[in-house]
């Protein structure tokens, strides 16, 4: 049974379409898509990707860039993937579409995944042990909190990781290949 979605709306976010066809599918990123999007917030087109296959989007706190894209009959594999990069964040599937926002271009060449387990050691340490973890250099300036932490993250994407660290521990990353890793304060 083929399926057909359109939708066509102007707003206040802007002018956008998205058509999704294919069948109610066992794999939802394989449904064909065409999508016109001009400058809405991303998470509002990442939202409205996920609805569209059938599924939700759990999007991490973070911020990303207005999307401007056109795609004609692309799988939604595809779409999420030029989404992301146009918007600056990356994704996975596990049955729910997860979205992790990027704070930098240089931030989307991290190595993809990352494990770790520490007991009772310093946020400091963490991120030391996380940057021996990918081969990143790290700077990290000296008002995170000091008090001990324990992590164990198996097969983890790295930029999620970073974002829940900081989430828990208060501070914002950043990453370019030249300069490594570096965590600061959040301002």
């Amino acid at each position: 049974m083929r399926r057909l979605l359109i939708l066509l709306c102007v707003g206040a976010l802007g002018m956008f379409a998205l058509a999704v066809r294919g069948a109610a599918a066992a794999d939802p990123l394989e449904a064909r898509v065409t999508i016109s999007f001009s400058s809405p917030p991303a998470a509002d087109v990442i939202e409205r990707l996920a609805a569209a296959a059938g599924r939700k989007a759990e999007i991490a706190a973070g911020s990303m860039r207005p999307v401007t894209i056109t795609l004609t009959n692309v799988k939604l594999v595809t779409a999420l993937n030029a989404v992301c990069d146009n918007a600056l964040c990356m994704w996975r599937y596990d049955g729910t579409l997860k979205v992790t926002p990027l704070p930098s271009e240089g931030s989307a060449l991290l190595p993809p995944r990352v494990s770790l387990a520490l007991w009772d050691v310093s946020p400091t340490d963490v991120f030391r042990a996380l940057g021996a973890a990918i081969g990143a250099a790290v700077t990290i300036e000296p008002s995170l909190p000091n008090e001990p932490v324990s992590f164990n993250f198996k097969d983890m994407a790295t930029a999620e990781t970073l974002n829940m660290l900081c989430n828990m521990l208060q501070c914002a990353w950043d990453f370019d290949p030249q300069h490594g890793l570096r965590v600061m304060q959040k301002r």
